[in-house]
């Protein structure tokens, strides 16, 4: 079992390494804000071209917000032409939401600003430095994912990825 975090010696250290990762997720989205959408518009629609067609429940499990807040945000996409709902083939009643080539683009576009982001703070950088900020991500990144939390365990057994 683990300890509550402000028991932990390293309280402060995991503290600013949280700080940090805002900063950059915050920094990342702010430099690919010309697409319109917001975070969880961009993030919802990432999730639909991972996962299409996908049923708007499913989504927002996803995406750990409430069926209607969902709801809004596909009407959303589905207005600005970025997803369409479409027929649920195992249920006539539902419908299921999936990208369309403009949806597509539009994700493409900000996953490049944010590309070209991260490799301009990288180049900043000497080649060790960016091994080891390599090194320290993927380590990371697979420490994270090893422990689901508690909704994500739901939303892998479904087979999303976002």
């Amino acid at each position: 079992m683990t300890a509550p975090l402000g028991d932990e010696p390293l309280a402060d250290d995991v503290a600013d390494m949280y700080l940090h990762l805002t900063r950059i997720t915050r920094t990342l989205r702010a430099r690919a804000a010309g697409s319109g959408l917001s975070a969880g518009a961009t993030a919802s629609l990432w999730t639909i071209i991972n996962n299409a067609p996908i049923r708007v429940t499913t989504l927002a499990d996803a995406e750990s917000v409430s069926a209607p807040t969902m709801s809004k945000i596909v009407g959303d996409l589905v207005d600005r032409g970025y997803a369409e709902r479409v027929g649920d083939p195992d249920d006539a009643r539902a419908k299921l939401v999936r990208p369309t080539p403009a949806g597509r683009e539009v994700i493409a576009g900000v996953r490049l600003l944010r590309t070209r982001t991260l490799a301009d703070a990288l180049e900043t950088l000497s080649p060790a430095d960016r091994r080891t900020v390599d090194a320290g991500l993927r380590l990371l990144s697979d420490a994270i994912s090893d422990r689901p939390g508690p909704s994500e365990s739901n939303t892998e057994q479904k087979g999303i990825t976002a």
